[in-house]
């Protein structure tokens, strides 16, 4: 029941249209089991996850040129979202199972509109059932509180008059008259003083006369020039941040490039060393068809080679992709997919009949690495 199987993110958050194809089925009544590789509760229903199979029955299903096609909701997409893989199985009603693949769950945005919470027991559920109307808490009524108690502090006995101090003895007129004349003197001769140095100033900043010689005791006292203070230098302008590279990339996306456009842009990504944006570039062009794309994107996931950008080794998703490019006619698919069927690894188990076959392919468009290869691949 071999089939092939991708997932096209839509606009609308939390929603998605998986994409069958190979499979001669009729659309009415077709449901799907979703299953992902993490902990016990692996199968997916509509209120989340079990230990037991789940089938789901989409709202709404087309055949497309030759392909079916079936709208998913957030019921699923909401939460698969953080997955990387799932296995995919296909039922018809009467007849059971009709195929099934493994398939890549892309990275899209989810719509926050499920509840977890919900559960029920049928083994087959219809998708976008209609919402449970939420009631409202019961208000709540706090009790009111009593006034807060203030302490008063204790009065204090009355403060007792303080004695009035005795007054001075009385001083004779002779030391009063005495002490008012130095007084007069100290003032007249203060504002004479005053005058003069205020006039000579004057005269000085008039070009009348100079100013008159400072002491040095005022030299002293005066204070020294202010000392310029440096202008500052501006701060350099920060330049607001760049786009986000996946938002430039969707945005890139939704102008709907031809392939030699993606091809172009993915290899100039790489070129620079952005791996992750690439590789984003290569699946649209993959998804689409390219061969070449296909051919990039399994690199991705081949365990036979280095990993890139922090990627996990599949084998069984570098395979996927390497036979697609394989079927199309790509001699280098053709060999890595050999390749990799006789290692084996990373999940996808060794397979030397099929990998002498594709080796063979290779070898018989002169690929000079295929016929090594087939040198040492055992009988």
């Amino acid at each position: 029941m071999p089939m092939r199987a991708t997932v096209l993110p839509q606009p609308d958050p939390g929603h998605a249209i998986l994409r069958v194809t190979d499979l001669d089925a009729p659309a009415d009544g077709l449901a799907l089991s979703l299953q992902r590789q993490q902990g016990p509760d692996s199968h997916l229903a509509d209120d989340g996850w079990r230990r037991t199979e789940a089938w789901l029955v989409p709202a709404h299903v087309e055949r497309v040129k030759g392909a079916l096609e079936f709208h998913l909701g957030p019921e699923i997409c909401d939460r698969l979202a953080g997955t990387s893989t799932v296995r995919l199985r296909v039922r018809e009603p009467d007849i059971g199972v009709v195929g099934a693949t493994v398939i890549a769950w892309p990275q899209m945005l989810t719509s926050g509109a499920i509840d977890p919470s919900a559960r029920s027991t049928d083994d087959l559920v219809r998708l976008r059932r209609p919402a449970q109307r939420i009631e409202p808490p019961p208000l709540r009524i706090e009790p009111e509180l009593p006034p807060p108690l203030v302490l008063q502090a204790p009065e204090l006995p009355p403060r007792l008059p303080e004695p009035e101090p005795e007054p001075p003895p009385p001083r004779s007129n002779g030391g009063t008259w005495l002490l008012t004349l130095i007084v007069l003197a100290l003032l007249i001769g203060g504002g004479t003083y005053a005058y003069l140095f205020h006039r000579q100033q004057l005269e000085a900043l008039m070009g009348i006369a100079p100013p008159p010689a400072a002491s040095a005791a005022e030299t002293a006292a005066a204070p020294s020039p202010p000392v310029p203070t440096p202008t500052p230098t501006p701060a350099p302008t920060i330049e607001p941040p760049k786009k986000a590279s996946r938002l430039a990339i969707d945005e890139y996306l939704a102008t709907k490039p031809t392939p030699e456009a993606l091809l172009k842009r993915a290899g100039d990504y790489a070129q620079g060393g952005d791996l992750r944006e690439a590789f984003l570039v290569w699946r649209a062009a993959a998804e689409a068809g390219n061969p070449q794309a296909e051919l990039a994107v399994a690199g991705f996931y081949d365990p036979l080679q280095l990993p890139k950008a922090g990627f996990p080794q599949d084998g069984t998703r570098a395979a996927d992709w390497y036979e697609r490019a394989a079927l199309a006619g790509n001699v280098e698919a053709q060999r890595k997919y050999g390749q990799l069927l006789a290692k084996g690894g990373a999940g996808l188990a060794a397979d030397p009949t099929k990998a002498r076959t594709w080796l063979q392919q290779a070898a018989g468009q002169n690929d000079a690495e295929a016929k090594k290869a087939l040198e040492t691949l055992k009988p």
